[in-house]
Protein backbone atom coordinates (compact mmCIF):
# COMPACT_ATOMS: atom_id res chain seq x y z
CA UNK A 1 0.00 0.00 0.00
CA UNK A 2 1.67 3.21 -1.17
CA UNK A 3 0.77 6.77 -0.16
CA UNK A 4 0.72 8.69 -3.45
CA UNK A 5 -1.02 12.00 -2.78
CA UNK A 6 -1.96 14.49 -0.07
CA UNK A 7 -4.75 17.02 -0.29
CA UNK A 8 -5.15 19.79 2.29
CA UNK A 9 -8.13 22.13 2.42
CA UNK A 10 -8.68 25.18 4.62
CA UNK A 11 -5.85 24.67 7.09
CA UNK A 12 -3.81 27.63 8.32
CA UNK A 13 -2.09 29.15 5.25
CA UNK A 14 -3.58 26.57 2.90
CA UNK A 15 -6.84 27.22 1.08
CA UNK A 16 -6.46 24.10 -1.06
CA UNK A 17 -3.38 22.26 -2.23
CA UNK A 18 -2.71 18.82 -3.67
CA UNK A 19 0.77 17.33 -3.33
CA UNK A 20 1.61 14.24 -5.42
CA UNK A 21 4.24 12.17 -3.64
CA UNK A 22 7.51 10.50 -4.56
CA UNK A 23 9.74 8.69 -2.08
CA UNK A 24 11.28 12.03 -1.07
CA UNK A 25 9.28 15.25 -1.29
CA UNK A 26 10.73 18.69 -0.64
CA UNK A 27 8.63 21.78 0.04
CA UNK A 28 10.40 25.10 -0.44
CA UNK A 29 9.30 28.69 -0.33
CA UNK A 30 9.51 31.89 1.73
CA UNK A 31 8.46 32.16 5.34
CA UNK A 32 4.69 32.03 5.70
CA UNK A 33 4.10 30.31 2.35
CA UNK A 34 2.40 27.24 3.85
CA UNK A 35 5.19 24.64 4.05
CA UNK A 36 4.71 23.96 7.75
CA UNK A 37 0.94 24.12 7.35
CA UNK A 38 1.06 21.07 5.06
CA UNK A 39 3.19 18.88 7.33
CA UNK A 40 1.21 19.91 10.42
CA UNK A 41 -2.10 19.17 8.71
CA UNK A 42 -0.96 15.69 7.69
CA UNK A 43 0.32 14.85 11.16
CA UNK A 44 -2.74 16.22 12.95
CA UNK A 45 -5.10 14.34 10.64
CA UNK A 46 -3.14 11.11 11.06
CA UNK A 47 -3.19 11.41 14.85
CA UNK A 48 -6.89 12.26 15.06
CA UNK A 49 -7.86 9.46 12.65
CA UNK A 50 -5.93 6.99 14.80
CA UNK A 51 -7.20 8.25 18.15
CA UNK A 52 -10.88 8.84 17.35
CA UNK A 53 -13.39 6.17 18.38
CA UNK A 54 -14.64 6.12 14.80
CA UNK A 55 -14.16 7.90 11.49
CA UNK A 56 -17.51 8.05 9.70
CA UNK A 57 -19.17 10.43 7.29
CA UNK A 58 -22.50 10.45 9.11
CA UNK A 59 -21.32 10.45 12.71
CA UNK A 60 -19.03 12.81 14.55
CA UNK A 61 -16.33 11.58 16.90
CA UNK A 62 -14.37 13.74 19.33
CA UNK A 63 -10.84 13.51 20.67
CA UNK A 64 -10.27 15.49 23.85
CA UNK A 65 -7.42 17.98 23.84
CA UNK A 66 -5.64 16.22 26.70
CA UNK A 67 -5.75 12.92 24.80
CA UNK A 68 -4.38 14.21 21.51
CA UNK A 69 -0.96 12.97 20.49
CA UNK A 70 -0.39 16.16 18.51
CA UNK A 71 -1.83 19.66 18.37
CA UNK A 72 -0.07 22.58 16.63
CA UNK A 73 -1.55 25.12 19.06
CA UNK A 74 -3.66 25.15 22.19
CA UNK A 75 -5.82 27.75 20.46
CA UNK A 76 -6.81 25.07 17.94
CA UNK A 77 -9.90 26.84 16.63
CA UNK A 78 -7.50 29.21 14.80
CA UNK A 79 -6.22 26.36 12.61
CA UNK A 80 -8.81 27.17 9.96
CA UNK A 81 -7.94 29.09 6.81
CA UNK A 82 -9.44 32.57 6.74
CA UNK A 83 -11.88 31.81 9.56
CA UNK A 84 -11.79 30.06 12.92
CA UNK A 85 -13.10 26.53 13.12
CA UNK A 86 -16.75 26.22 14.09
CA UNK A 87 -18.23 23.46 16.23
CA UNK A 88 -21.17 22.21 14.17
CA UNK A 89 -22.03 21.14 10.62
CA UNK A 90 -21.79 23.91 8.06
CA UNK A 91 -19.25 25.93 10.03
CA UNK A 92 -15.60 26.43 9.01
CA UNK A 93 -13.45 23.30 9.15
CA UNK A 94 -10.32 21.75 7.62
CA UNK A 95 -10.11 18.65 5.45
CA UNK A 96 -7.19 16.30 4.84
CA UNK A 97 -7.30 13.51 2.25
CA UNK A 98 -4.68 10.78 1.94
CA UNK A 99 -4.68 8.85 -1.33
CA UNK A 100 -3.08 5.39 -1.57
CA UNK A 101 -2.35 2.94 -4.37
CA UNK A 102 -2.78 -0.77 -3.74
CA UNK A 103 -0.41 -3.32 -5.36
CA UNK A 104 -2.97 -3.93 -8.13
CA UNK A 105 -3.02 -0.16 -8.86
CA UNK A 106 -6.43 0.30 -7.23
CA UNK A 107 -6.76 3.72 -5.57
CA UNK A 108 -8.17 3.99 -2.04
CA UNK A 109 -8.57 7.04 0.19
CA UNK A 110 -8.86 8.19 3.74
CA UNK A 111 -10.25 11.62 4.49
CA UNK A 112 -11.21 13.53 7.57
CA UNK A 113 -12.88 16.84 8.28
CA UNK A 114 -11.62 18.53 11.44
CA UNK A 115 -13.27 21.29 13.47
CA UNK A 116 -13.71 22.36 17.06
CA UNK A 117 -15.72 20.11 19.35
CA UNK A 118 -18.39 21.64 21.56
CA UNK A 119 -16.29 20.73 24.55
CA UNK A 120 -12.49 20.99 24.67
CA UNK A 121 -11.34 18.86 21.78
CA UNK A 122 -11.38 18.25 18.04
CA UNK A 123 -14.29 16.65 16.24
CA UNK A 124 -13.82 14.47 13.18
CA UNK A 125 -15.99 13.14 10.39
CA UNK A 126 -14.80 11.33 7.30
CA UNK A 127 -14.04 7.90 5.96
CA UNK A 128 -11.22 5.38 5.92
CA UNK A 129 -11.19 2.66 3.27
CA UNK A 130 -11.26 -0.81 4.88
CA UNK A 131 -7.86 -1.67 3.42
CA UNK A 132 -6.38 1.34 5.23
CA UNK A 133 -7.68 0.53 8.70
CA UNK A 134 -4.52 -1.36 9.78
CA UNK A 135 -2.38 1.56 8.63
CA UNK A 136 -4.38 4.46 10.00
CA UNK A 137 -6.58 3.13 12.77
CA UNK A 138 -4.31 0.79 14.72
CA UNK A 139 -4.14 2.08 18.29
CA UNK A 140 -0.44 1.30 18.63
CA UNK A 141 0.46 2.29 15.06
CA UNK A 142 1.62 5.82 14.26
CA UNK A 143 1.20 6.43 10.55
CA UNK A 144 3.04 9.76 10.64
CA UNK A 145 6.04 11.05 12.56
CA UNK A 146 6.63 14.80 12.79
CA UNK A 147 10.03 16.36 13.51
CA UNK A 148 9.85 20.14 13.98
CA UNK A 149 13.56 20.49 14.78
CA UNK A 150 15.71 20.47 17.87
CA UNK A 151 17.17 23.39 19.81
CA UNK A 152 18.98 21.73 22.68
CA UNK A 153 18.22 19.14 25.32
CA UNK A 154 18.00 19.13 29.13
CA UNK A 155 21.02 18.09 31.17
CA UNK A 156 19.15 15.20 32.78
CA UNK A 157 16.23 12.88 32.07
CA UNK A 158 14.42 10.55 34.39
CA UNK A 159 13.12 7.36 32.84
CA UNK A 160 9.60 7.61 31.41
CA UNK A 161 7.04 5.06 30.31
CA UNK A 162 6.71 4.05 26.66
CA UNK A 163 3.36 5.86 26.41
CA UNK A 164 4.88 9.12 27.67
CA UNK A 165 7.84 8.78 25.31
CA UNK A 166 5.70 8.17 22.23
CA UNK A 167 3.27 10.96 23.09
CA UNK A 168 6.08 13.47 23.66
CA UNK A 169 7.83 12.48 20.46
CA UNK A 170 4.57 12.57 18.50
CA UNK A 171 4.11 16.14 19.71
CA UNK A 172 7.57 16.91 18.33
CA UNK A 173 9.05 17.29 21.81
CA UNK A 174 11.77 14.65 21.52
CA UNK A 175 14.39 17.20 22.55
CA UNK A 176 13.15 16.89 26.15
CA UNK A 177 12.99 13.10 26.02
CA UNK A 178 15.66 12.05 23.50
CA UNK A 179 17.60 9.89 25.98
CA UNK A 180 14.39 8.03 26.81
CA UNK A 181 13.68 7.45 23.14
CA UNK A 182 17.17 6.06 22.56
CA UNK A 183 16.92 3.83 25.62
CA UNK A 184 13.54 2.51 24.49
CA UNK A 185 14.99 1.69 21.08
CA UNK A 186 18.01 -0.04 22.58
CA UNK A 187 15.85 -2.20 24.82
CA UNK A 188 13.48 -3.00 21.95
CA UNK A 189 16.26 -4.37 19.73
CA UNK A 190 20.02 -4.54 19.96
CA UNK A 191 20.10 -3.61 16.25
CA UNK A 192 18.46 -0.18 16.64
CA UNK A 193 21.34 1.94 17.96
CA UNK A 194 23.88 0.46 15.49
CA UNK A 195 21.43 1.21 12.68
CA UNK A 196 21.14 4.87 13.74
CA UNK A 197 24.94 5.02 13.92
CA UNK A 198 25.22 3.57 10.42
CA UNK A 199 22.84 6.13 8.91
CA UNK A 200 24.63 9.02 10.61
CA UNK A 201 28.05 7.67 9.61
CA UNK A 202 26.98 7.80 5.96
CA UNK A 203 26.29 11.51 6.42
CA UNK A 204 28.85 12.92 8.82
CA UNK A 205 31.30 10.15 9.73
CA UNK A 206 31.70 7.49 12.45
CA UNK A 207 29.72 7.93 15.66
CA UNK A 208 28.96 5.80 18.71
CA UNK A 209 25.90 6.34 20.88
CA UNK A 210 25.95 4.98 24.42
CA UNK A 211 22.78 4.87 26.50
CA UNK A 212 22.33 3.07 29.84
CA UNK A 213 19.93 2.92 32.76
CA UNK A 214 19.72 0.60 35.75
CA UNK A 215 16.24 0.56 37.26
CA UNK A 216 17.65 -0.43 40.65
CA UNK A 217 20.39 2.17 40.98
CA UNK A 218 19.91 5.00 38.45
CA UNK A 219 17.65 7.99 38.82
CA UNK A 220 18.67 9.46 35.47
CA UNK A 221 19.50 7.96 32.09
CA UNK A 222 23.17 7.97 31.13
CA UNK A 223 23.77 8.87 27.49
CA UNK A 224 26.95 9.89 25.70
CA UNK A 225 28.23 10.18 22.15
CA UNK A 226 31.71 9.36 20.84
CA UNK A 227 33.02 11.14 17.75
CA UNK A 228 36.63 11.18 16.57
CA UNK A 229 37.95 9.56 19.74
CA UNK A 230 36.23 12.07 22.02
CA UNK A 231 33.27 11.11 24.21
CA UNK A 232 30.84 13.73 25.49
CA UNK A 233 27.55 13.61 27.36
CA UNK A 234 24.59 13.97 25.02
CA UNK A 235 23.81 17.53 26.17
CA UNK A 236 27.27 18.70 25.03
CA UNK A 237 27.07 17.20 21.57
CA UNK A 238 26.69 19.66 18.70
CA UNK A 239 23.15 20.51 17.66
CA UNK A 240 23.80 19.12 14.18
CA UNK A 241 24.51 15.68 15.64
CA UNK A 242 21.42 15.95 17.85
CA UNK A 243 19.34 16.80 14.79
CA UNK A 244 20.51 13.70 12.94
CA UNK A 245 20.08 11.45 15.98
CA UNK A 246 16.54 12.78 16.38
CA UNK A 247 15.59 12.17 12.74
CA UNK A 248 16.76 8.56 12.63
CA UNK A 249 15.46 7.87 16.12
CA UNK A 250 11.96 8.78 14.86
CA UNK A 251 12.30 6.40 11.91
CA UNK A 252 12.80 3.44 14.24
CA UNK A 253 10.61 4.64 17.09
CA UNK A 254 7.46 5.11 15.01
CA UNK A 255 8.23 3.14 11.83
CA UNK A 256 5.87 5.60 10.13
CA UNK A 257 4.27 5.54 6.72
CA UNK A 258 5.23 9.19 6.25
CA UNK A 259 8.09 11.03 7.94
CA UNK A 260 7.49 14.79 8.21
CA UNK A 261 10.63 16.89 8.79
CA UNK A 262 10.38 20.65 9.22
CA UNK A 263 13.57 22.47 8.11
CA UNK A 264 16.24 19.85 8.88
CA UNK A 265 18.89 22.15 7.41
CA UNK A 266 18.87 24.69 10.26
CA UNK A 267 21.77 23.21 12.24
CA UNK A 268 23.61 21.35 9.49
CA UNK A 269 26.62 22.27 7.35
CA UNK A 270 25.81 22.51 3.61
CA UNK A 271 27.81 19.36 2.80
CA UNK A 272 25.92 17.48 5.52
CA UNK A 273 22.61 18.79 4.15
CA UNK A 274 23.42 17.34 0.72
CA UNK A 275 24.33 13.95 2.17
CA UNK A 276 21.24 13.91 4.40
CA UNK A 277 18.97 14.20 1.37
CA UNK A 278 20.66 11.21 -0.25
CA UNK A 279 20.54 9.03 2.87
CA UNK A 280 16.87 9.87 3.43
CA UNK A 281 16.13 8.78 -0.12
CA UNK A 282 17.86 5.43 0.45
CA UNK A 283 16.00 4.99 3.72
CA UNK A 284 12.67 5.79 2.06
CA UNK A 285 13.21 3.09 -0.56
CA UNK A 286 14.48 0.50 1.91
CA UNK A 287 11.73 0.95 4.48
CA UNK A 288 8.80 1.98 2.27
CA UNK A 289 8.49 5.40 3.91
CA UNK A 290 7.36 8.59 2.25
CA UNK A 291 9.46 11.54 3.37
CA UNK A 292 8.08 15.06 3.27
CA UNK A 293 10.42 17.82 4.37
CA UNK A 294 10.48 21.59 4.26
CA UNK A 295 13.59 23.66 3.66
CA UNK A 296 15.09 26.99 2.65
CA UNK A 297 18.32 25.30 1.59
CA UNK A 298 19.52 24.80 -1.99
CA UNK A 299 21.88 22.12 -0.64
CA UNK A 300 19.02 19.88 0.47
CA UNK A 301 17.50 20.14 -3.01
CA UNK A 302 20.86 19.66 -4.70
CA UNK A 303 21.61 16.51 -2.71
CA UNK A 304 18.26 14.86 -3.41
CA UNK A 305 18.39 12.08 -6.02
CA UNK A 306 16.59 12.12 -9.39
CA UNK A 307 12.89 11.51 -9.01
CA UNK A 308 12.58 13.66 -5.91
CA UNK A 309 9.38 15.70 -5.90
CA UNK A 310 10.27 19.37 -5.34
CA UNK A 311 7.42 21.86 -4.83
CA UNK A 312 7.80 25.61 -4.60
CA UNK A 313 5.02 27.04 -2.45
CA UNK A 314 3.81 30.63 -2.57
CA UNK A 315 0.81 31.95 -0.62
CA UNK A 316 -0.42 28.45 0.20
CA UNK A 317 -0.31 27.21 -3.40
CA UNK A 318 2.21 25.27 -5.46
CA UNK A 319 3.94 27.85 -7.63
CA UNK A 320 6.17 25.43 -9.51
CA UNK A 321 7.32 21.80 -9.56
CA UNK A 322 10.31 22.58 -11.79
CA UNK A 323 13.25 21.32 -9.76
CA UNK A 324 15.84 23.28 -11.74
CA UNK A 325 13.87 26.48 -11.27
CA UNK A 326 13.47 25.82 -7.55
CA UNK A 327 17.16 25.06 -7.06
CA UNK A 328 18.17 28.18 -8.97
CA UNK A 329 15.77 30.42 -7.06
CA UNK A 330 16.96 28.99 -3.73
CA UNK A 331 20.56 29.62 -4.68
CA UNK A 332 19.72 33.21 -5.51
CA UNK A 333 17.80 33.74 -2.28
CA UNK A 334 14.84 34.82 -4.39
CA UNK A 335 11.87 33.13 -2.72
CA UNK A 336 9.23 35.67 -1.78
CA UNK A 337 10.93 38.25 -4.02
CA UNK A 338 9.85 39.80 -7.29
CA UNK A 339 13.07 41.34 -8.56
CA UNK A 340 16.74 40.34 -8.51
CA UNK A 341 19.47 42.97 -8.65
CA UNK A 342 22.50 41.39 -10.30
CA UNK A 343 25.32 43.64 -9.15
CA UNK A 344 28.87 44.01 -10.36
CA UNK A 345 29.94 44.57 -6.74
CA UNK A 346 31.27 41.69 -4.69
CA UNK A 347 30.27 43.53 -1.51
CA UNK A 348 26.64 44.58 -1.87
CA UNK A 349 26.18 45.80 1.72
CA UNK A 350 25.91 49.49 0.79
CA UNK A 351 23.61 48.70 -2.13
CA UNK A 352 21.36 46.75 0.24
CA UNK A 353 21.49 49.67 2.67
CA UNK A 354 20.19 52.00 -0.02
CA UNK A 355 17.33 49.69 -0.98
CA UNK A 356 16.45 49.18 2.69
CA UNK A 357 15.38 52.85 2.78
CA UNK A 358 12.17 51.74 1.06
CA UNK A 359 10.66 48.83 3.06
CA UNK A 360 7.97 47.98 0.51
CA UNK A 361 10.57 47.71 -2.23
CA UNK A 362 13.13 46.01 0.00
CA UNK A 363 10.76 43.12 0.68
CA UNK A 364 10.56 42.44 -3.05
CA UNK A 365 14.26 42.52 -3.90
CA UNK A 366 17.00 39.87 -3.83
CA UNK A 367 20.66 40.61 -4.53
CA UNK A 368 23.28 38.68 -6.42
CA UNK A 369 26.89 39.89 -6.13
CA UNK A 370 29.47 39.90 -8.91
CA UNK A 371 33.15 40.59 -9.41
CA UNK A 372 33.51 43.74 -11.47
CA UNK A 373 31.65 45.03 -14.51
CA UNK A 374 32.95 42.22 -16.71
CA UNK A 375 31.11 39.74 -14.45
CA UNK A 376 27.65 41.22 -14.99
CA UNK A 377 25.46 39.33 -17.45
CA UNK A 378 25.21 40.62 -20.99
CA UNK A 379 21.74 41.58 -22.25
CA UNK A 380 21.29 38.10 -23.76
CA UNK A 381 22.57 36.40 -20.60
CA UNK A 382 20.26 38.47 -18.40
CA UNK A 383 17.31 37.54 -20.61
CA UNK A 384 18.31 33.87 -20.41
CA UNK A 385 18.49 34.16 -16.62
CA UNK A 386 14.95 35.53 -16.47
CA UNK A 387 13.78 32.66 -18.67
CA UNK A 388 15.63 30.10 -16.54
CA UNK A 389 13.78 31.48 -13.53
CA UNK A 390 10.49 30.95 -15.32
CA UNK A 391 9.92 34.70 -15.87
CA UNK A 392 8.91 34.82 -12.21
CA UNK A 393 11.44 37.53 -11.38
CA UNK A 394 12.35 40.84 -12.96
CA UNK A 395 16.08 41.26 -13.52
CA UNK A 396 17.85 44.58 -12.86
CA UNK A 397 21.53 44.57 -13.73
CA UNK A 398 23.71 46.99 -11.76
CA UNK A 399 26.82 48.27 -13.48
CA UNK A 400 28.93 51.16 -12.22
CA UNK A 401 28.92 54.30 -14.33
CA UNK A 402 32.66 54.73 -13.74
CA UNK A 403 33.97 57.05 -16.50
CA UNK A 404 31.29 56.35 -19.08
CA UNK A 405 29.88 59.22 -21.09
CA UNK A 406 26.16 59.92 -21.14
CA UNK A 407 25.98 58.64 -24.73
CA UNK A 408 27.66 55.37 -23.74
CA UNK A 409 25.27 54.98 -20.82
CA UNK A 410 22.27 55.47 -23.11
CA UNK A 411 23.62 52.87 -25.52
CA UNK A 412 24.04 50.33 -22.71
CA UNK A 413 20.57 50.95 -21.29
CA UNK A 414 19.00 50.54 -24.73
CA UNK A 415 20.73 47.22 -25.43
CA UNK A 416 19.43 45.76 -22.16
CA UNK A 417 15.96 47.22 -22.64
CA UNK A 418 15.78 45.55 -26.06
CA UNK A 419 15.97 42.19 -24.23
CA UNK A 420 13.37 43.20 -21.65
CA UNK A 421 15.96 43.63 -18.90
CA UNK A 422 16.60 46.65 -16.71
CA UNK A 423 20.05 48.21 -16.38
CA UNK A 424 20.87 50.65 -13.59
CA UNK A 425 23.98 52.78 -13.54
CA UNK A 426 24.38 55.12 -10.54
CA UNK A 427 24.16 58.83 -11.30
CA UNK A 428 27.71 59.16 -9.98
CA UNK A 429 30.55 56.71 -10.58
CA UNK A 430 29.31 53.89 -8.33
CA UNK A 431 27.27 53.00 -5.22
CA UNK A 432 29.95 54.26 -2.83
CA UNK A 433 29.81 57.70 -4.44
CA UNK A 434 26.33 58.29 -2.96
CA UNK A 435 27.94 58.16 0.47
CA UNK A 436 30.70 60.58 -0.53
CA UNK A 437 28.41 63.54 -1.21
CA UNK A 438 28.75 66.63 1.01
CA UNK A 439 25.00 66.55 1.73
CA UNK A 440 25.24 63.02 3.14
CA UNK A 441 28.41 63.71 5.12
CA UNK A 442 26.89 66.81 6.71
CA UNK A 443 23.94 64.85 8.08
CA UNK A 444 25.76 61.62 8.85
CA UNK A 445 28.73 63.21 10.63
CA UNK A 446 26.77 66.06 12.19
CA UNK A 447 29.31 68.52 10.80
CA UNK A 448 28.87 71.83 9.00
CA UNK A 449 28.28 72.03 5.27
CA UNK A 450 31.70 73.63 4.86
CA UNK A 451 33.44 70.86 6.81
CA UNK A 452 31.72 68.22 4.69
CA UNK A 453 32.78 69.97 1.47
CA UNK A 454 36.34 70.34 2.76
CA UNK A 455 36.61 66.61 3.44
CA UNK A 456 35.74 65.92 -0.19
CA UNK A 457 37.86 68.71 -1.69
CA UNK A 458 40.93 67.85 0.38
CA UNK A 459 40.64 64.16 -0.56
CA UNK A 460 40.31 64.91 -4.28
CA UNK A 461 43.25 67.34 -4.17
CA UNK A 462 45.51 65.07 -2.15
CA UNK A 463 44.89 62.09 -4.45
CA UNK A 464 44.57 63.89 -7.78
CA UNK A 465 47.26 61.81 -9.49
CA UNK A 466 45.90 58.31 -8.69
CA UNK A 467 42.36 59.51 -9.44
CA UNK A 468 43.41 60.62 -12.93
CA UNK A 469 45.33 57.39 -13.45
CA UNK A 470 42.21 55.40 -12.55
CA UNK A 471 40.20 57.46 -15.02
CA UNK A 472 42.67 56.88 -17.85
CA UNK A 473 42.71 53.14 -17.14
CA UNK A 474 38.92 53.01 -17.13
CA UNK A 475 38.68 54.98 -20.35
CA UNK A 476 41.07 52.56 -22.06
CA UNK A 477 38.68 49.74 -21.19
CA UNK A 478 35.61 51.78 -22.18
CA UNK A 479 37.14 52.74 -25.53
CA UNK A 480 37.89 49.09 -26.25
CA UNK A 481 34.27 48.24 -25.42
CA UNK A 482 32.52 51.07 -27.29
CA UNK A 483 35.02 52.47 -29.81
CA UNK A 484 37.23 49.56 -30.84
CA UNK A 485 37.19 50.88 -34.41
CA UNK A 486 38.13 54.36 -33.28
CA UNK A 487 36.18 57.55 -32.82
CA UNK A 488 34.65 58.81 -29.65
CA UNK A 489 35.71 61.69 -27.44
CA UNK A 490 39.23 62.17 -26.19
CA UNK A 491 40.12 61.51 -22.57
CA UNK A 492 40.69 65.21 -22.00
CA UNK A 493 37.24 66.08 -23.29
CA UNK A 494 35.56 63.51 -21.06
CA UNK A 495 37.70 64.40 -18.03
CA UNK A 496 36.79 68.03 -18.50
CA UNK A 497 33.07 67.21 -18.57
CA UNK A 498 33.40 65.12 -15.40
CA UNK A 499 34.70 68.10 -13.45
CA UNK A 500 31.07 69.22 -13.12
CA UNK A 501 30.33 66.14 -10.99
CA UNK A 502 30.73 66.33 -7.19
CA UNK A 503 33.65 63.88 -7.23
CA UNK A 504 35.10 65.46 -10.41
CA UNK A 505 35.66 62.15 -12.16
CA UNK A 506 36.90 60.38 -9.05
CA UNK A 507 35.78 56.82 -8.41
CA UNK A 508 33.53 56.55 -5.35
CA UNK A 509 35.14 53.34 -4.12
CA UNK A 510 38.54 55.06 -3.96
CA UNK A 511 37.23 58.27 -2.38
CA UNK A 512 35.23 56.28 0.18
CA UNK A 513 38.40 54.51 1.38
CA UNK A 514 40.31 57.79 1.68
CA UNK A 515 37.49 59.46 3.63
CA UNK A 516 37.78 56.75 6.28
CA UNK A 517 41.25 58.13 7.01
CA UNK A 518 40.38 61.78 6.42
CA UNK A 519 37.40 62.09 8.78
CA UNK A 520 38.61 62.31 12.42
CA UNK A 521 38.00 59.71 15.14
CA UNK A 522 37.03 56.97 12.70
CA UNK A 523 33.57 58.54 12.39
CA UNK A 524 33.21 57.53 8.73
CA UNK A 525 33.20 53.81 7.94
CA UNK A 526 31.07 51.22 6.21
CA UNK A 527 30.09 49.62 9.51
CA UNK A 528 28.92 52.92 10.96
CA UNK A 529 26.93 53.70 7.82
CA UNK A 530 25.30 50.27 7.85
CA UNK A 531 24.33 50.75 11.49
CA UNK A 532 22.83 54.19 10.94
CA UNK A 533 19.88 55.72 9.07
CA UNK A 534 20.15 57.36 5.66
CA UNK A 535 16.77 59.01 5.37
CA UNK A 536 15.04 57.52 2.33
CA UNK A 537 16.07 60.06 -0.30
CA UNK A 538 19.40 58.63 -1.41
CA UNK A 539 19.67 57.14 -4.91
CA UNK A 540 16.10 57.97 -5.92
CA UNK A 541 17.14 57.02 -9.45
CA UNK A 542 17.52 53.42 -8.25
CA UNK A 543 14.11 53.52 -6.60
CA UNK A 544 12.53 54.67 -9.84
CA UNK A 545 14.30 51.94 -11.84
CA UNK A 546 13.03 49.24 -9.47
CA UNK A 547 9.49 50.62 -9.39
CA UNK A 548 9.37 50.81 -13.17
CA UNK A 549 10.31 47.14 -13.51
CA UNK A 550 7.94 45.98 -10.78
CA UNK A 551 5.06 47.81 -12.43
CA UNK A 552 5.83 46.51 -15.92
Amino acid sequence: MELIELKIESFKKIEEVTVPLSDVNILVGPNGCGKSSIVQAVHLASCVMRQADRVAADKTATVAVDDLDYLPTDDYKTLGHGANWGNKDGTPSSTVTLKFRKPADEIVEANCRLRSARNAGISITGSVAPDLLPLLRGKSKFFSAYIPGISGIPNKEERKSKKVILKSCSFGDSNVILRNALLLLKESSELNIPLIQKWIENIIGPIEIHVEHDNDSDLHIHCSVSVGGSTKPLELVGTGYLQLIQIFCYVLLFQPGVLLIDEPDIHLHPHVQERLAGVLAELARERGIKILLTTHSPFIVRGAPPGTNVCWLQDGKIESKDRMLVETALGWGAFGKRLIIVSEDTNTALLKKIVAQWPEIDRSVAFYPGNGYKSVPSPAQAKELAETLGQKFKILVHRDRDSLTDAEVRELVQTYAAEGVGLWLPTESDVEAYFCQPEFLEVFLGCTQQEASDYITDTLTQHAVPLRQQFDSQRAAHNQEFHAAGGGQTNEEIWGALQARPLKGGKGKFVFKQLKNKVPAGAFSENKILAGAIGGLMAIDLKHSIEQLLQA
